[in-house]
């Protein structure tokens, strides 16, 4: 394997993916990208839709998806925290 290089701003090689251990993924290259991007774009949508993929026993309401402050004295970050798995 040779490694793939990067932009400037990373230092870490990038090996590539053994083709068996790809054909295996639940992903691809442009899955993934497409996945990353709407993380971005759109982070509440994302995990909104993510949280929909499992099963819970009592389900988080529209905003409890990511509740994040930084404030004093009132540092949390909670995802899905009124839910119950």
């Amino acid at each position: 394997m040779t490694a793939t290089p990067l932009p400037q701003s990373h230092h870490d090689p990038v090996y590539p993916v053994p083709a068996g251990f790809a054909a295996q993924a639940k992903v691809d290259a442009a899955g993934y990208a497409a996945g990353y991007r709407r993380s971005v774009e759109d982070p509440a949508g994302f995990w909104a839709e993510a949280g929909k993929r499992l099963d819970w026993i009592s389900p988080y309401s529209p905003g409890a998806v990511k509740d994040v402050s930084f404030g004093p004295g009132d540092v949390h970050i909670r995802w899905f925290h009124d839910g119950t798995l």
